[in-house]
């Protein structure tokens, strides 16, 4: 059975299609959740937070449960606790299953207009989100000050190589995994990279905002821009090809993961454009904050998600760049670190000529920032999920039609939607 996810069923219920049972609200948080803390989930996710003021989460009857630390320890108490900074009202108990299960995140919920806040707000949530979803899921948090990067003899990984596409598969194979990302040199012909860039402009140049297969950027003069083209197997016989090349195939294989072309689902083949000043400010995602390619929900369905992404210009400090947060990948994090904390973290921007491939795992943190220099960047990304995708999602869907503006032109990032 397959349900095409769109704005006819945002809300909630997405755990019953994936056939996980439901969950009593009241009897997981007197019993099930009180055991997973006594048996250790308290002590994997304290240090998280150890200082976090306390989180309620509130379903219709006024069933509460509050999240705090004492002595130590996570606790979980009946009712909204006085000092609690966020209670989050949600608006069913189908919603705060898929939570559970995390076929929604805290994100998927704020789009799929499931949450309202009595106190504190999205972003205060987030002091407690990963430690809940390690709760429910025993998904680990994302620690990198405790992951040693090596390679495969012991020695201090770098996390800025790339690899020639003659090198040692085992090697490579042993950085994607350790990171979550790779850069393969020269790995597609100048030849093939000449027509592919002919392809990306021409479907550009004939995008209309308003279609399904564009997304929109307008600038503070009015000036609107496709950023991202999706579902390109459709528009260009080359395109549709390229899944079926041997190197993309054995870049694939690099993941050692059971993955599938999606050309028809979750915007299949797409591509990305960076083709605007530094500086510019743009409305929606065309500058892509920290961000999980699953950060709507749907992990354990979708996941793993392996994209081959093909250069066809030059990601420099003269252009524009995609970020990687080493390690990150198949784990809970904060996606929204500050300057501060940015400064701490394992931050790598990927530099790429005209024909290298990139290759990374959907579910790991990454960002495509504004430009730093006035070059455009165009890369198309090759993206294989999951087949389990295919039992959950219909052709021409995914988890981004609940975002306001899908499929219409513009689409809201977080933090418009949080201004209304």
């Amino acid at each position: 059975m397959t349900l095409q996810v769109g704005k006819d069923v945002v809300l909630s219920g997405m755990y019953r299609i994936a056939g996980y049972p439901a969950v009593d609200f009241d009897e997981f948080h007197r019993e099930e959740l009180p055991r997973r803390l006594r048996e250790g989930r308290s002590d994997a996710a304290i240090w998280d937070v150890a200082d976090a003021p306390p989180l309620a989460i509130v379903l219709p009857g006024d069933r509460a449960y509050s999240y705090l630390v004492r002595d130590g320890r996570i606790v979980v108490e009946r009712g909204v606790v006085a000092d609690a900074e966020t209670v989050v009202h949600i608006v069913d108990d189908d919603a705060w299953i898929d939570y559970l299960y995390e076929m929604r995140t805290r994100i998927g919920l704020l789009y799929s207009n499931a949450v309202t806040f009595s106190k504190g707000s999205l972003d205060t949530w987030d002091a407690w989100d990963p430690a809940v979803r390690l709760l429910y899921s025993g998904r680990e948090i994302y620690r990198p000050e405790t992951i040693e990067f090596v390679d495969r003899h012991g020695r201090p990984l770098d996390l800025e190589r790339s690899f020639a596409v003659d090198d040692d598969p085992a090697d490579m194979t042993h950085f994607l995994r350790s990171t979550g990302y790779l850069v393969v040199r020269k790995a597609f012909d100048s030849s093939l990279i000449t027509d592919l860039r002919a392809e990306i402009d021409r479907i550009r140049d004939e995008a209309i905002e308003g279609e399904l297969t564009s997304w929109w950027a307008e600038d503070p003069d009015g000036t609107k821009y496709p950023y991202r083209l999706t579902y390109l197997s459709d528009r260009s016989p080359l395109l549709a090809s390229l899944y079926e090349l041997p190197r993309v195939r054995s870049l694939v294989a690099l993941s050692l993961e059971e993955v599938v072309p999606v050309p028809d689902r979750i915007e299949g083949i797409l591509a990305v454009l960076k083709e605007y000043s530094p500086g510019t400010k743009v409305t929606g995602y065309a500058n892509l904050p920290f961000h999980n390619d699953c950060g709507m929900g749907g992990c354990h369905i979708t996941c793993p998600c392996v994209l081959v992404g093909i250069q066809l210009d030059a990601a420099n400090r003269d252009s524009s760049q995609l970020h990687m947060m080493a390690g990150s990948w198949g784990k809970a994090f904060h996606p929204f670190p500050d300057e501060e904390r940015q400064r701490q973290l394992p931050i790598i921007p990927l530099v790429t000529e005209p024909g290298d491939a990139t290759v990374h795992f959907g579910c790991g943190l990454h960002s495509g920032p504004g430009p730093t220099g006035h070059n455009a960047r165009r890369t198309i990304y090759l993206q294989h999920y999951n087949a389990r995708a295919f039992d959950l999602i219909g052709p021409y869907s995914g988890y981004n039609e609940i975002m306001p503006g899908y499929g219409e032109g513009q689409i809201k990032s977080v933090e418009e939607i949080q201004a209304g």
